[in-house]
């Protein structure tokens, strides 16, 4: 049976990482094109001269990676794939649950960033993008008529923010941070007047977007990130008390 890998002999430790790259490498010279199924688990083991278990190992590990992808059935099997963007923003979720990242982090990330962010989104959106603004906006304003406030609709301005940069890693990095930051600021979503606050921000970065004026857009994230270290002092001099 032809060989689909270049394989140098399989050195003993890591082997599983070895028999990765070595796929890897496969694909990205185009002898594995994106959905080609892999041979089975006994070929490939075969192939590299390794066990089963080591073969099993690799799979598992590309899978996670996104690699591949596996399904069962008849015409099942394992089938070469691209990684998902989205993945970079899972990783960021599962960093900020087992505490690798704090919330000091993730708002100093945001800080940083968003000026930016909205400066390209001035230049860079579409029509299509100020309407779902708009959509939002009136979500919002709807929800404080009736008396509630849901601080995950707030954010999720920011999320359009990052969409009007026309660039899918900004999407997946401030999808993820939303979903964080929902956690974060949650005990501030029964405040109103903190609501209040936050959506007319939103209309004002809005209308900047709208007329494209980056230089007022990004003064005004600036400003809008000093209120929010400002709602953040309040929370922790309330714990102290």
């Amino acid at each position: 049976m032809k060989s689909l890998f270049k394989i140098d002999p399989i050195q003993k430790d890591r082997i599983s990482d070895q028999i990765i790259t070595v796929i890897e490498q496969a694909v990205l010279e185009g002898s594995l094109k994106l959905g080609a199924k892999l041979p089975a688990e006994e070929q490939i083991a075969a192939q590299f001269k390794v066990s089963k278990v080591a073969v099993r190992e690799a799979l598992r590990e590309m899978e996670v990676r996104g690699l591949i992808r596996k399904t069962r059935g008849k015409y099942g099997g394992n089938f070469v794939s691209a990684p998902e963007v989205n993945r970079v923003g899972k990783s960021l979720i599962s960093c900020f649950q087992f505490g690798t990242l704090t919330e000091e982090e993730i708002i100093d990330f945001r800080q940083t960033i968003e000026p930016v962010l909205i400066k390209k989104a001035a230049f860079l959106r579409t029509r299509e993008d100020l309407k779902a603004m708009e959509a939002n906006l009136k979500t919002c304003e709807k929800d404080i008529s009736q008396g509630k406030t849901l601080v995950a609709r707030h954010i999720k301005f920011h999320v359009l923010i990052a969409k009007a940069c026309q660039n899918k890693l900004f999407v997946a990095v401030m999808e993820a941070i939303a979903e964080i930051f929902e956690d974060i600021a949650k005990k501030w979503q029964e405040d109103r007047k903190k609501m209040r606050l936050d959506i007319d921000f939103n209309h004002q970065f809005y209308d900047c977007i709208l007329n494209r004026n980056a230089d007022k857009a990004e003064k005004l994230m600036v400003k809008h990130f000093e209120l929010t270290r400002a709602f953040r002092a309040e929370d922790f001099e309330k714990a102290r008390e």
